[in-house]
């Protein structure tokens, strides 16, 4: 195995625990699926003296989190991408030492089955299964999450029916996902529950959201 290929897969890697670190950083993020990512770059590094075995799992590996941060994109997990495409070349850069053709291909083949067996509508799926709607709402700024009067109301919201509140970053930025019953209790609704979102500080816009849309 070349110096070069050894560089590119520790690049990989390093950029996926700056990655993992940043998440901690922020709890909101979801730290827990960030550093299991980074733990899954890191494989490579056991392989230095195995070259074709090193090869071939940085290409896993890179289509892996490819398709991880497709399926996570909404949680930020797509961060990783820059790190899967270092593993990519570092399974191709050394000519003396590649994965081979059939190996990409049926790694490619089968990250592309599962991305699409979790986006594709199920005509089979009953509704009744699916997760309970939930309103996500924008946030002014990042340092909202940090306001004492905001934080206050937003637990007030569980007296409209709200089952859960959490703060995340989504593409730069900053949202409030709120919960909701499937069945609201008596005095409570969906419209009251939106509405009590909307008085919050720094908010600034709602929308609907059921297990495969986000809308108005």
């Amino acid at each position: 195995m070349s110096a070069r290929q050894w560089a590119w897969a520790v690049a990989g890697v390093v950029v996926a625990v700056c990655v993992a670190v940043y998440a901690l950083m922020f709890p909101w993020h979801l730290p827990g699926f960030f550093v299991v990512s980074a733990v899954a770059a890191a494989p490579p590094l056991f392989l230095r003296h195995r070259p074709k075995a090193f090869a071939r799992v940085c290409v896993a590996m890179g289509v892996g989190l490819l398709a991880w941060g497709l399926i996570g994109a909404l949680v930020g997990l797509f961060l990783f991408h820059p790190a899967a495409l270092l593993l990519l070349v570092a399974a191709f850069v050394d000519a003396a030492n590649r994965p081979g053709a059939w190996w990409p291909v049926g790694t490619a083949v089968t990250a592309a089955a599962a991305v699409t067996f979790v986006f594709l509508p199920n005509p089979h799926l009953d509704p009744d299964n699916e997760p309970p709607p939930s309103f996500s709402a924008t946030l002014d700024s990042a340092g909202r999450s940090r306001d004492p009067e905001f934080n206050q109301r937003k637990e007030r919201l569980r007296d409209f029916g709200a089952t859960r509140t959490e703060v995340w970053e989504v593409s730069g930025q900053f949202q409030l996902h709120v919960g909701m019953p499937r069945n609201f209790a008596e005095g409570q609704s969906r419209e009251a529950l939106r509405e009590q979102i909307a008085r919050l500080p720094g908010v600034v816009d709602v929308r609907f959201c059921t297990f495969h849309t986000c809308g108005g």
